[in-house]
């Protein structure tokens, strides 16, 4: 089994290594021990562990998400498996809810930039112009 210093782990895995010593305080990974000089030594299980936490990462889990998913983290593969897809199905079901909503917001600025793109009133801002409209309707009522 190899070792590594947090230098060469920083630089394996792209986090830096004020990372990963914070990534240590949070219990997401360990070093495997320290050196005489108080060093940190990781092996080959804390980069596969860190590999995680960047595809964890990369899926926009929160850290307290990625930290409930390492603490299954046993040596087997299934519980790990079985909590990533309850929380990727969890953020699934949130972003297509956020695309519908930015897919409605879409239709409101079209609506809006085509009311707005007509001629203005010749006057103050009323239940008239298209500034006070939204979809077709006055604002407010």
């Amino acid at each position: 089994m190899s070792t590594y210093t947090i230098g060469e782990v920083a630089e394996a895995t792209g986090f830096s290594a004020s990372a990963l010593r914070y990534y240590e305080g949070i219990g997401l990974v360990a070093p495997t021990t320290r050196t005489g000089g108080g060093y940190r030594v990781y092996d080959d299980g804390a980069l596969a562990r860190l590999a995680f936490v960047a595809r964890a990462k990369s899926l926009r889990c929160t850290l307290d998400e990625i930290t409930d998913l390492v603490a299954v983290w046993d040596g087997t593969c299934e519980p790990v498996q079985r909590r990533f897809h309850d929380v990727v199905t969890a953020k699934l079901a949130e972003t297509r809810r956020r695309l519908a909503e930015l897919e409605t917001l879409r239709r409101q600025l079209e609506d809006a930039a085509a009311q707005l793109a007509g001629p203005a009133v010749d006057g103050p801002c009323d239940g008239d112009c298209a500034c006070m409209r939204v979809g077709g309707a006055e604002a407010g009522g």
